[in-house]
């Protein structure tokens, strides 16, 4: 009998929706967005479903599953975010809690948003992409502190990061294309998890969905580069090409140059960037003092 399983994640449903459907063919995968805010369609749905795959924290899950009379299966997922590839992002917040673009979007380059906030030029800013930068930065030993955050994310959400993770670390390659975007390949990681779960073929679940499954986000969201300095340590390549989201690719220089013409739109006094508050290498790394950023 078809089982209706309802799944309800962020950017990362596309995928995930799309491989859990090919992992369990004979069940009704629904799709429910979350975009920060309960979605009104699960108050039809919940209450007929078997399973609900949830992004939800599992203390705001039970609630909503409770509040609708379901007796559906809770399988939360975490919301994958993963550093190690990628240690430079931050996150500029405006007063109004929406981001500060840079020219790859909402994702911004601690260097440059530091060097812009304490007055550096392009020249001074780019100079600041060095191997010696990036060790004071902790960036040449960011994979340890990005295998920690992946797993306590993944314990919030009581799902297993080993039978996630080490499986796309013995594949090779780049399984982020942003801090919290994922590849075609975690999603489809992720997926087996669940469908494991919910009591799909074997077979079904081992099969490579990655080469069939289309990668939404690779298609259409930022892409950001793995440094050459870091990749080196991580036995990848490494190249400074950013994909914006129109699938323009830009070359550092270019990378600083519209991303400083775009941030001085704005006071910098009105910008927030948490690590900038909470950990004491960057300004001795970057070697400003006195300025808005300190």
């Amino acid at each position: 009998m078809s089982r209706r399983i309802v799944v309800t994640s962020n950017c990362q449903l596309g995928g995930l929706h799309a491989a859990l459907s090919a992992m369990l063919p004979s069940d009704e995968v629904i799709a429910v967005p979350y975009n920060g805010f309960e979605p009104p369609e699960l108050t039809s749905l919940l209450p007929d479903a078997d399973a609900w795959v949830s992004s939800y924290h599992p203390t705001e899950a039970r609630p909503i599953l409770d509040r609708l009379g379901s007796r559906a299966a809770l399988v939360s997922v975490p919301l994958l975010l993963f550093t190690g590839f990628h240690p430079d992002i931050v996150h500029l917040m405006l007063p109004d809690g929406s981001e500060l673009d840079s020219a790859a979007g909402g994702y911004s380059s601690a260097i440059v948003a530091w060097g812009w906030m304490n007055g550096l030029s392009d020249h001074e800013i780019l100079s600041r992409f060095d191997l010696d930068t990036f060790h004071a930065l902790g960036y040449t030993s960011a994979w340890e502190g990005g295998v920690r955050l992946a797993r306590y994310v993944f314990d919030e959400a009581g799902a297993d990061f080993e039978s996630w993770f080490l499986p796309l670390v013995a594949r090779g390659g780049m399984f982020m294309l942003t801090d919290n975007h994922p590849r075609i390949d975690a999603l489809v990681q992720l997926a087996r998890q669940v469908a494991l779960r919910l009591g799909a073929a074997p077979s079904l679940v081992d099969y490579g969905w990655e080469t069939v499954i289309p990668d939404g986000l690779l298609a259409t969201s930022t892409v950001w580069p793995l440094y050459p300095h870091l990749a080196a340590g991580l036995d990848h390549p490494g190249a400074y090409v950013w994909r914006c989201v129109n699938g323009e690719l830009i070359d550092l220089e270019t990378f600083v140059s519209r991303s400083l013409a775009l941030y001085r739109q704005v006071d910098p006094a009105t910008v927030t960037v948490s690590r900038f508050q909470n950990d004491e290498r960057v300004a001795a790394a970057l070697g400003v003092k006195g300025g808005i950023g300190v």
